[in-house]
C-alpha cells in the first residue's frame, strides 16, 4: 500500500513523539528508506495521530516488512521463531463441545494471564446463556510480520472453521481481537461491554465504585476510543488517571524482539504510578507488570475475582490448559 511519506514538511513532530524514531534521529520520510528497521516499530500509531499531514507509520513499516520477506528475510532466524511456532496455525486452539450460533472468544493472552478468571466467564455464558466458548488466536501476530500468505490462510481457516461450527457471532474480551477481525472476518463480532445481559450476571455493582486511580489505554483503541466508551457505563471517570505521556506497554508490532532496551525503558516508565493500574487489554497487562505489579485488568475488578496475573511459564502452561480442556 502506497503512503504520503512524500509530503512530510520536516515539522519533527513524529520524531519527537515516538522513542524509536528519537532513538535513531529520523522522521516519517527517511524511515520509509530505511528497511533494516522494519522490524524495530511498535505499530503503535503515535506518529500518526500527531502528523499534521496524517503520516502513517505503521503502514510504512508494513512496507518494509513486506520488501524484507519478498527479498527473502527468515524471521525464524531472526528471533521470531517461536511466535510462528505457537501462531502460525495456533497450538493452543479448542473448538470442543461447541454447540451454539453465539461464542464466546477469550483470545490467546487473557486465558494465559487470567484462567481462573475465563473459566468463570466461560461457565456463566455456558450454564446461563448456552453460550459456547473457543480458544484461539485471531491471527494479528503473524499480520503485524506481515507474512501475507500465512496471514491469509489464518483468516480462512477461521472462516471456514466458524462456518462449520454454525457460529455466527463472536463475543470478544480482546481489544486487538476486537479491531482485528473487523476485517478478517467474515462474521459479527462484539466485545463483551456490548451485552448488557450478560454484564449484569457477570459483574459485581459495588465493584465499579472501588475503580480507582490510573488506565493505560491499549493503541488499537487509541483513535476511536469506542472500546473504553463502552466502559464508561462501569466506571466512574472521575475516578481515573488516564496515562497519556506512555506511547506503547512495549508489545506492540513485535517490536520488542529487536528493540529489548527501548522496551524496557517504556515499562519503566509505569515505575512512576503509585496508584492501580487498570487495564482493558491482556497483552498490556503481562507486559506493564514486568515493571509495576501494581496493575488489574479492569474486567477482573468488575468481577470480583481478585486474580493475580499470571507471568512466565505459568501463562505457557495456562494455554496448553485450556487446549485440552473439554
Amino acid at each position: 500500500m502506497k503512503t504520503n511519506h512524500e509530503k512530510c514538511i520536516d515539522c519533527g513532530k513524529c520524531t519527537k513523539y515516538c522513542l524509536f524514531l528519537k532513538k535513531y534521529n529520523i522522521n516519517l520520510k527517511e524511515y520509509a528508506n530505511l528497511p533494516k528497521l522494519a522490524y524495530n516499530c511498535y505499530l503503535c500509531g503515535e506518529c500518526k495521530r500527531v502528523c499534521p499531514l496524517d503520516i502513517d507509520g505503521r503502514q510504512l513499516s508494513l512496507n518494509l516488512r513486506a520488501k524484507k520477506i519478498k527479498e527473502g528475510y527468515k524471521l525464524h532466524r531472526n528471533g521470531y521463531g517461536l511466535l510462528l511456532l505457537e501462531k502460525k496455525n495456533y497450538i493452543f486452539k479448542n473448538y470442543k463441545n461447541v454447540n451454539s450460533k453465539l461464542a464466546f472468544f477469550p483470545g490467546c493472552n487473557f486465558p494465559a494471564y487470567y484462567p481462573d478468571t475465563t473459566k468463570m466467564i466461560s461457565e456463566k455464558l455456558k450454564n446461563s446463556f448456552g453460550i459456547s466458548t473457543v480458544f484461539d488466536c485471531c491471527g494479528k501476530p503473524i499480520a503485524e510480520l506481515n507474512l501475507e500468505k500465512e496471514k491469509r490462510e489464518i483468516s480462512n481457516r477461521l472462516n471456514n472453521k466458524f462456518k462449520e461450527l454454525g457460529i455466527e457471532e463472536l463475543i470478544l474480551l480482546c481489544p486487538n481481537c476486537y479491531y482485528y477481525f473487523q476485517y478478517n472476518l467474515d462474521i459479527k463480532t462484539s466485545m463483551i461491554y456490548e451485552h448488557e445481559e450478560i454484564m449484569d450476571s457477570l459483574i459485581d455493582k459495588g465493584n465499579a465504585s472501588k475503580i480507582d486511580g490510573a488506565i493505560f489505554l491499549p493503541c488499537p483503541d487509541k483513535d476511536s476510543r469506542t472500546i473504553y466508551k463502552m466502559l464508561e457505563k462501569y466506571i466512574d471517570k472521575s475516578n481515573i488517571q488516564e496515562i497519556k505521556e506512555i506511547q506503547c506497554c512495549g508489545a506492540g508490532g513485535c517490536a520488542s524482539i529487536k528493540e529489548k532496551q527501548l522496551t524496557k525503558d517504556m515499562q519503566e516508565g509505569f515505575k512512576n504510578y503509585d496508584k492501580k493500574i487498570y487495564l482493558y487489554c491482556a497483552t498490556c497487562a503481562g507486559m506493564i507488570t514486568k515493571s509495576n505489579t501494581n496493575v488489574e485488568h479492569i474486567l477482573c475488578k468488575l468481577l470480583n475475582t481478585n486474580e493475580k496475573i499470571s507471568t512466565g511459564i505459568k501463562s505457557v502452561k495456562n494455554r496448553a490448559l485450556f487446549s485440552i480442556k473439554r
